[in-house]
Protein backbone atom coordinates (compact mmCIF):
# COMPACT_ATOMS: atom_id res chain seq x y z
CA UNK A 1 0.00 0.00 0.00
CA UNK A 2 2.71 2.62 1.05
CA UNK A 3 4.38 1.46 -2.43
CA UNK A 4 1.09 2.43 -4.02
CA UNK A 5 1.26 5.95 -2.13
CA UNK A 6 4.49 6.96 -2.68
CA UNK A 7 5.07 5.34 -6.67
CA UNK A 8 1.94 6.46 -7.61
CA UNK A 9 -0.06 9.28 -6.08
CA UNK A 10 2.83 10.88 -5.05
CA UNK A 11 4.52 10.61 -8.68
CA UNK A 12 1.91 11.54 -11.00
CA UNK A 13 -0.64 13.36 -8.81
CA UNK A 14 0.20 16.90 -6.43
CA UNK A 15 -0.64 16.52 -3.08
CA UNK A 16 -2.74 19.23 -3.33
CA UNK A 17 -5.41 17.27 -5.17
CA UNK A 18 -6.14 14.76 -2.60
CA UNK A 19 -5.86 13.77 0.81
CA UNK A 20 -5.36 10.50 2.51
CA UNK A 21 -8.25 9.96 5.09
CA UNK A 22 -7.83 6.28 5.85
CA UNK A 23 -5.41 3.35 4.69
CA UNK A 24 -4.90 -0.13 6.18
CA UNK A 25 -3.10 -3.46 3.92
CA UNK A 26 -6.04 -3.66 2.13
CA UNK A 27 -8.02 -0.38 2.08
CA UNK A 28 -7.04 3.02 0.74
CA UNK A 29 -9.55 5.67 1.16
CA UNK A 30 -9.19 9.06 -0.71
CA UNK A 31 -10.31 12.76 -0.91
CA UNK A 32 -9.97 13.86 -4.53
CA UNK A 33 -10.22 17.16 -5.48
CA UNK A 34 -12.14 15.91 -9.39
CA UNK A 35 -14.67 13.02 -10.23
CA UNK A 36 -11.21 10.95 -10.76
CA UNK A 37 -7.44 10.35 -10.57
CA UNK A 38 -7.53 10.00 -14.23
CA UNK A 39 -8.36 13.77 -14.51
CA UNK A 40 -5.81 14.81 -11.42
CA UNK A 41 -2.61 13.00 -13.52
CA UNK A 42 0.15 16.25 -14.32
CA UNK A 43 -0.15 16.84 -18.17
CA UNK A 44 3.85 16.34 -18.19
CA UNK A 45 3.01 12.66 -16.37
CA UNK A 46 0.15 11.81 -18.80
CA UNK A 47 1.73 9.51 -21.03
CA UNK A 48 3.89 7.23 -18.15
CA UNK A 49 0.63 6.94 -16.27
CA UNK A 50 -1.33 5.62 -18.90
CA UNK A 51 1.68 2.93 -18.89
CA UNK A 52 1.40 1.92 -15.59
CA UNK A 53 -1.86 2.66 -14.31
CA UNK A 54 -3.45 -1.12 -15.46
CA UNK A 55 -0.40 -2.69 -13.03
CA UNK A 56 -2.58 -0.91 -10.07
CA UNK A 57 -6.17 -0.78 -11.78
CA UNK A 58 -8.74 -2.32 -13.55
CA UNK A 59 -8.36 -2.13 -17.36
CA UNK A 60 -11.58 -0.14 -19.14
CA UNK A 61 -10.52 -0.46 -23.05
CA UNK A 62 -12.91 -3.59 -23.64
CA UNK A 63 -15.17 -5.61 -22.27
CA UNK A 64 -13.22 -8.35 -21.78
CA UNK A 65 -10.44 -6.25 -20.33
CA UNK A 66 -13.17 -5.09 -17.74
CA UNK A 67 -14.69 -8.83 -17.13
CA UNK A 68 -11.53 -10.27 -16.58
CA UNK A 69 -9.68 -7.61 -14.08
CA UNK A 70 -12.97 -7.49 -12.13
CA UNK A 71 -11.95 -10.72 -10.22
CA UNK A 72 -8.27 -9.97 -10.88
CA UNK A 73 -6.14 -9.66 -7.47
CA UNK A 74 -3.84 -6.62 -6.05
CA UNK A 75 -5.57 -4.49 -8.58
CA UNK A 76 -7.66 -1.24 -6.86
CA UNK A 77 -10.99 -1.08 -7.21
CA UNK A 78 -13.53 1.19 -6.92
CA UNK A 79 -15.59 -0.07 -3.49
CA UNK A 80 -17.58 3.33 -2.68
CA UNK A 81 -17.80 6.50 -3.92
CA UNK A 82 -19.46 9.51 -1.98
CA UNK A 83 -18.88 12.77 -0.89
CA UNK A 84 -18.67 12.13 3.15
CA UNK A 85 -16.46 9.67 5.64
CA UNK A 86 -16.88 9.15 9.13
CA UNK A 87 -13.86 7.99 10.33
CA UNK A 88 -14.01 6.91 14.24
CA UNK A 89 -11.00 4.69 14.78
CA UNK A 90 -8.75 2.51 12.25
CA UNK A 91 -11.25 0.04 10.44
CA UNK A 92 -14.86 2.10 12.03
CA UNK A 93 -15.85 3.89 8.95
CA UNK A 94 -19.20 5.01 7.63
CA UNK A 95 -19.27 7.04 4.30
CA UNK A 96 -22.40 7.74 3.05
CA UNK A 97 -23.70 10.64 0.16
CA UNK A 98 -26.13 13.20 1.47
CA UNK A 99 -27.84 12.96 -2.39
CA UNK A 100 -28.40 9.10 -1.80
CA UNK A 101 -28.99 6.55 0.13
CA UNK A 102 -25.82 4.97 -1.15
CA UNK A 103 -23.81 4.13 2.19
CA UNK A 104 -20.62 2.13 3.45
CA UNK A 105 -20.42 0.69 6.45
CA UNK A 106 -17.42 -1.24 8.24
CA UNK A 107 -16.93 -1.54 11.50
CA UNK A 108 -14.57 -4.35 12.42
CA UNK A 109 -13.96 -6.32 15.84
CA UNK A 110 -17.87 -5.77 16.37
CA UNK A 111 -20.48 -8.40 15.80
CA UNK A 112 -22.36 -7.93 12.27
CA UNK A 113 -25.75 -8.60 14.24
CA UNK A 114 -25.43 -5.05 15.31
CA UNK A 115 -25.26 -3.04 12.83
CA UNK A 116 -24.60 0.86 14.04
CA UNK A 117 -26.32 3.73 12.27
CA UNK A 118 -24.64 7.20 10.47
CA UNK A 119 -26.38 8.85 13.39
CA UNK A 120 -24.55 7.01 16.12
CA UNK A 121 -21.28 7.24 14.34
CA UNK A 122 -22.16 11.53 14.66
CA UNK A 123 -23.31 11.27 18.15
CA UNK A 124 -19.91 9.49 19.56
CA UNK A 125 -18.42 12.12 17.17
CA UNK A 126 -20.18 15.21 18.24
CA UNK A 127 -20.81 14.23 21.73
CA UNK A 128 -18.43 11.54 22.44
CA UNK A 129 -21.10 9.52 23.77
CA UNK A 130 -20.64 5.75 23.42
CA UNK A 131 -22.46 3.09 23.36
CA UNK A 132 -20.79 -0.08 24.67
CA UNK A 133 -22.05 -3.60 22.55
CA UNK A 134 -20.98 -7.19 23.42
CA UNK A 135 -19.09 -9.02 20.98
CA UNK A 136 -19.97 -12.74 20.84
CA UNK A 137 -19.08 -16.15 18.77
CA UNK A 138 -16.88 -18.75 18.50
CA UNK A 139 -13.16 -19.04 17.66
CA UNK A 140 -11.41 -21.78 16.46
CA UNK A 141 -7.80 -22.25 17.92
CA UNK A 142 -5.33 -25.40 18.48
CA UNK A 143 -8.35 -27.92 16.94
CA UNK A 144 -10.80 -26.55 20.05
CA UNK A 145 -13.92 -24.70 19.19
CA UNK A 146 -14.23 -21.98 21.99
CA UNK A 147 -17.19 -19.18 22.41
CA UNK A 148 -16.23 -16.22 23.59
CA UNK A 149 -17.61 -12.76 24.79
CA UNK A 150 -16.46 -9.47 25.26
CA UNK A 151 -17.55 -6.08 26.18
Amino acid sequence: MLRFFYNVLDKFIDREDYNLLEMDTDSLYLAISKDSLDELVKEEDREAWNRVKCEWFPRTDSEDHIRYDKRTPGLFKVEWRGKVLLVLMLRHIFCFDSNSSNNKYSSKGINKTYELSKEEFVKVLEKKNVTPQVNQGFAYKNNNMYSYKSL
